[in-house]
């Protein structure tokens, strides 16, 4: 099912689970299972997505809209995690997708590395949607602002009202339930917050299918 509860950075195992009998002809092909969450991009249009498993070659994944098969797409695991392929089968809510060129399977799938020197820290995939956000600090008065981007972990907010960093707030997302954050950074009237606990993949992918997109 794709409707799954998952951890907010996945998991992964050694396994040959889930292949077709195409993937079994080509005996060579060495399959992880991931379950790992990330942002396919279509035609221009991206959405969630869950890689189910992954090869040097190629990987399969639980997708929401429909996609055809040969069309170009790219993966986003987290933003230094990014890679491009062809669809090549579709099924129910699922694709098949093959690389590009091969990647390491264990460098694509590392666990998020410490801050570098130049203190970027990569972060896991952004979606743009429009909604309107209230943000209740523990003191002070209530900031408002329109939605950038949403992830797993965390908002960008657009907004006039002055904000503080390390500040926590009740963040109310139009059509989400109300969840505990930390502002994290405050530059240009822009403001991120990191959310306390990560949000579920069904519950942001149920929000993504019935809110509108940004252009």
């Amino acid at each position: 099912m794709l409707h799954q509860k998952i951890g907010a950075e996945g998991s992964s195992e050694v396994s040959t689970a889930g292949q077709t009998e195409e993937d079994r002809r080509h005996g060579s092909e060495r399959y992880v299972t991931v379950l790992k969450v990330g942002r396919a991009v279509v035609d221009g249009q991206d959405q969630l997505c869950l890689v189910r498993n992954m090869s040097r070659e190629g990987a399969k994944l639980d997708i929401y809209h429909e996609v055809q098969k040969d069309q170009k797409i790219t993966i986003e695991l987290r933003s230094d995690r990014v890679v491009t392929g062809t669809v090549r089968w579709v099924g129910d809510h699922a694709a098949g997708i093959e690389f590009d060129d091969p990647v390491d399977v264990s460098d694509m799938l590392q666990a998020r590395p410490q801050r570098s020197v130049l203190r970027k820290l990569p972060r896991s995939p952004r979606f743009l949607a429009q909604a309107h956000v209230h943000l209740q600090p523990e003191k002070g008065t209530n900031l408002t602002g329109e939605l950038v981007n949403i992830s797993l972990h965390g908002l960008c907010v657009e907004t006039v009202d002055d904000a503080k960093v390390d500040d926590h707030v009740v963040a109310r997302v139009e059509g989400l339930p109300a969840r505990s954050a930390r502002i994290c950074w405050v530059r240009q009237g822009m403001i991120g917050l990191h959310f306390d606990m990560p949000m579920g993949f069904s519950e942001l992918a149920h929000w993504l299918e019935n809110h509108p997109r940004k252009d």
